[in-house]
């Protein structure tokens, strides 16, 4: 398919950062301690780390869904953030059919071919503009996010495990409109392929901080997979 996200312009620096940040979540014990961490317009960023390290609670973080504990985080009052979470479907109306919500809810000042044109380069063309959303599968609703992404024209993308509702060719696809991207992307993923195209840097979420990754993050993939099957094996034998 040919995906793109559009060129939303160049921001000054700070695009945004995290300064002196720490979480909890209320009662629990603090998830990050005096976290700093930048992001611009050029950051190509995998954030790896072990489950339960709090890598979606930063996302939440960055988008205002959560706030710190301590410190803060300042954005550029123009940045626009765009987010494909595990939750993807909550961007869609799945009692409308893609059309009605396009030409509704995004795009009411729009001709039809344009609707129609954005949804079939991002692999919902045909009859499935037409089919009512919560009739679609996992892999097609997912295609529709990304071109609800590519008309919100965001400068940062937060990618939360975007390849698992993929097939082979969207994931390809993805990474292809990823390289040619000209905005910033941090994205948490275990396919290896997306973050070996896409990803120039590797910062490991783990131990209540973030910290820069500096040798091969492949290995350092398979080293974790390799400890997450050490401990659920022992877990499994007692």
């Amino acid at each position: 398919w040919d995906w793109s996200f559009p060129d939303a312009g160049q921001l000054p620096v700070p695009v945004l950062a995290i300064q002196n940040v720490s979480f909890a979540y209320p009662g629990g014990e603090p998830l990050y301690h005096q976290v700093d961490f930048g992001i611009d317009l050029q950051t190509r960023v995998a954030l790896v780390g072990p489950n339960g390290a709090g890598k979606t609670t930063l996302f939440k973080l960055i988008c205002e869904e959560y706030q710190p504990t301590k410190g803060e985080i300042k954005r550029n009052s123009h940045l626009k953030i765009s987010r494909f979470t595990q939750h993807f479907e909550d961007k869609l109306d799945l009692e409308m059919t893609p059309l009605d919500f396009f030409k509704q809810k995004l795009m009411p000042k729009e001709p039809i071919e344009k609707v129609r044109s954005l949804l079939g380069r991002y692999g919902c063309s045909g009859p499935m503009q037409s089919q009512i959303m919560g009739q679609l599968s996992a892999g097609q609703k997912a295609r529709i996010v990304f071109a609800i992404i590519a008309w919100e024209k965001p400068h940062l993308l937060l990618l939360d495990e975007p390849t698992n509702p993929l097939d082979m060719e969207s994931i390809d696809s993805l990474a292809i409109c990823l390289k040619k991207f000209k905005s910033g992307v941090v994205m948490i993923s275990h396919d290896r392929r997306l973050i070996s195209q896409c990803a120039e840097e590797s910062y490991i979420c783990d131990k209540k901080k973030i910290s820069k990754y500096r040798g091969d993050i492949m290995a350092f993939k398979r080293h974790t997979k390799k400890e997450n099957n050490k401990k659920l094996a022992q877990h499994q034998n007692g």
